[in-house]
């Protein structure tokens, strides 16, 4: 277990060292002037080289290349997450402010996505070419296929005409009021978590044919024991190491779905601070909310990996 880790440990650092670098790159060969976004075309026109270069230095964007990114790692080592360009919050206090927000969603999506997806592909597996298993497989795919953003279009505005309703647009975490909180986050949670369990629903349907097919569960049956025993104590856990491994994947999905679902939903979580950063080529802002959830994707997937030995005590780490 322990050289396991270790060597998944590499690898993530790995990873993390290739992401970095990457939104590192993108961000300085992308057009635009992070002045120009910061006083605009008119302030940015009259600047004198002077102050041009005084404003950078104090940005810290005036040094090569190589220099900046040795430096912003040597932050993150340190904790030291930089500020905002035109806010002037730390990265530290957006992520504490925004982060819980956009935890929550993630959560509530992924625990949508099992209550779903599981029963329907269940349902699916064990009634295979029936009407429900049609159905079911319809909705699949039309979940799989809508844009998460345009399904959360699609809801807002309907609640707006319909009746009347807009969800609170101000950061009202949990602790604070729980009933506002979950008009906050219930409706982008929602729309990733369906579109999640479409594809739970899918591999669980593909994964518990193939198990039921097997002998040991033709044992089980032919022994007496109820087909719901039969499903829950020997053909579903033989089948869910497999839709473990998608959950753990789509979790990117979710994260970066959350970026265009909040947008669309105006939550005022990282996935739209994100977006707003983008827009205003504040970089410092877009390096490490990027490089945050590259490590929450690689430390799930890491969890996902191990708990493979916990559901399947057959399997060992070497």
């Amino acid at each position: 277990m322990r050289k396991y880790l270790a060597r998944r440990a590499v690898y993530a650092v790995v990873t993390l060292l290739g992401v970095s670098l990457s939104v590192f790159v993108i961000l300085r060969i992308l057009p635009g002037d992070p002045l120009v976004a910061i006083l605009g075309v008119e302030g940015h026109a009259h600047m004198k080289p002077a102050d041009r270069a005084r404003i950078m230095a104090d940005l810290g964007l005036s040094d090569p290349l190589p220099v900046q990114y040795v430096r912003w790692l040597a932050d993150i080592g340190a904790g030291r997450l930089g500020k905002s360009f035109f806010r002037g919050d730390t990265v530290a206090e957006l992520i504490a402010h925004r982060g819980p927000i956009s935890a929550e969603i993630g959560v509530l999506a992924f625990i949508v996505s099992w209550l779903v997806g599981l029963p329907v592909g269940i349902l699916s597996a064990f009634k295979p070419n029936s009407l429900p298993d049609g159905v079911a497989r319809a909705l699949s795919v039309l979940f799989i296929a809508i844009p998460g953003f345009w399904l959360g279009m699609l809801i807002v505005l309907a609640l707006l005409f319909w009746f009347g309703y807009k969800a609170p647009i101000v950061i009202v975490h949990l602790w604070q009021n729980p009933w506002q909180n979950l008009q906050i986050v219930i409706g982008p949670a929602a729309v990733l978590g369906l579109a999640q369990g479409a594809y739970i629903a899918r591999m669980s349907r593909s994964c518990l044919l193939e198990v039921i097919s097997e002998d040991f569960v033709r044992t089980a049956r032919a022994k007496g024991l109820r087909e719901g025993l039969v499903v829950m104590r020997h053909a579903l856990p033989n089948a869910l190491l497999p839709v473990i491994t998608i959950s753990g994947v789509l979790l990117g999905f979710v994260l970066g779905g959350s970026v265009a679902v909040e947008q669309a939903f105006g939550v005022p979580g990282l996935g739209r601070a994100l977006v707003t950063a983008v827009i205003e080529r504040d970089i410092i802002v877009v390096q490490n909310l990027v490089l945050l959830y590259a490590v929450i994707f690689v430390v799930v997937n890491v969890l996902v990996d191990l708990s493979y030995g916990w559901l399947d005590p057959r399997i060992r780490y070497g």
